[in-house]
C-alpha cells in the first residue's frame, strides 16, 4: 500500500504541474488576443450568438481551469469518496465533449456555408458529430463501471473504449477538413480558390485538425500505455480547445466585418459564407 501511495504522489506532482501549466497557457493566449477580442467581440453593436460562445470558451473555461488546482488538492489527500469519484468521471466526459462539439460546430457552420447550405453536407457532418456524442456517452458509462473507487480515483487508467472515441473524433475532423479541401480545389477553377475567405477556412480547418489530432494521438498513446497520467490530457484539452474556439470566433467576426465593409459580394461562395454566418449571429 505504501508503494501505491508513493506512486500516486509522483503522478499527482506531475499532474499538478500540468494543471498549472495549462492554466498559464490559457491566460497567456488570452492576453495575446485581448486587443482582437475587444475589437471583434466587445465592440459589436448588439448581442450575438457568437459573443455568448466566446464568453463560454474564454471566461467560463478560464473559471473552470482556475478551479482545477483546488480539485487536485482535494483528491491528492486521498479523500475521494465514491460519489466524488463518480462526479469527477461524469464531469470530465461531459466537459471534454462540450468543448470538442462546440469547436466542431463552428467548423461545420463554415463547411455548410461553403457548400451553399447543402442538406447532404449538413446531414453528413451532423451524423459524424452525433456518432461522436454517442461514443462519448458509451465511453463515460464504461469508464464509470471500470473505475476503482479509492481515495486517489482522479488518477485512473483509461479504458480502451477511449481509444475508439478518439478515432471517431479524428474521423470527424478528417471529414470536415476533406470537405473544405475538396471545395477549395473546385473553386480554384472558377478563380475563387485563393480569396481571403476560402484561404481562411482552409487555414483554420488545417490548424484545428492538427491540434485535435495531436490531442487524440496523445490520448491513444496513454490508452496503449495504460497509464494514470491520462488526466493531464484533460487539463490541456480544456485550454487548447478553448483557445481554438476563441481563435475561430475572432477570425469569423473579422471575416464578417470585412464582408460588411465591402459592398461588392458578387461571388456565390463569398455571398453564401458571409450571409450564413451573419444569419447565425
Amino acid at each position: 500500500m505504501s508503494q501505491d501511495v508513493i506512486s500516486y504522489a509522483f503522478v499527482f506532482r506531475q499532474a499538478t504541474s500540468h494543471c498549472y501549466s495549462s492554466l498559464a497557457f490559457f491566460i497567456y493566449g488570452w492576453l495575446l488576443g485581448l486587443e482582437s477580442e475587444i475589437q471583434h467581440i466587445w465592440m459589436q453593436p448588439q448581442k450575438r450568438v457568437f459573443r455568448w460562445l466566446y464568453i463560454y470558451f474564454r471566461y467560463v473555461s478560464l473559471l473552470i481551469q482556475a478551479i482545477h488546482p483546488g480539485v487536485m488538492e482535494y483528491f491528492a489527500g486521498g479523500h475521494g469518496s465514491p460519489s466524488s469519484c463518480l462526479a469527477w468521471n461524469i464531469y470530465v466526459s461531459f466537459l471534454g465533449q462540450v468543448h470538442v462539439t462546440a469547436v466542431e460546430v463552428l467548423l461545420a457552420v463554415r463547411v455548410y456555408a461553403l457548400f451553399n447550405r447543402s442538406r447532404r453536407i449538413a446531414f453528413l457532418v451532423g451524423f459524424h458529430i452525433l456518432l461522436e456524442v454517442i461514443s462519448s456517452v458509451v465511453n463515460a458509462v464504461y469508464t464509470i463501471r471500470a473505475t476503482e473507487y479509492h481515495g486517489y480515483c482522479i488518477f485512473y487508467k483509461p479504458s480502451h473504449q477511449l481509444l475508439y472515441y478518439s478515432i471517431i473524433i479524428l474521423s470527424t475532423q478528417i471529414t470536415l477538413m476533406g470537405l473544405t479541401l475538396s471545395k477549395t480545389i473546385l473553386t480554384r477553377r472558377s478563380g475563387w480558390g485563393r480569396t481571403p475567405i476560402v484561404s481562411l477556412l482552409l487555414r483554420d480547418g488545417s490548424a484545428v485538425l492538427f491540434v485535435i489530432s495531436a490531442l487524440c494521438l496523445l490520448t491513444i498513446g496513454f490508452c496503449r500505455l495504460n497509464g494514470e497520467r491520462a488526466t493531464v490530457i484533460f487539463f490541456w484539452s480544456v485550454s487548447i480547445l478553448s483557445s481554438c474556439g476563441c481563435w475561430l470566433l475572432m477570425n469569423t467576426q473579422q471575416l464578417v466585418a470585412h464582408g460588411r465593409s465591402r459592398r461588392v459580394c458578387s461571388a456565390s461562395i463569398r455571398t453564401s459564407v458571409l450571409s450564413t454566418i451573419i444569419e447565425i449571429e
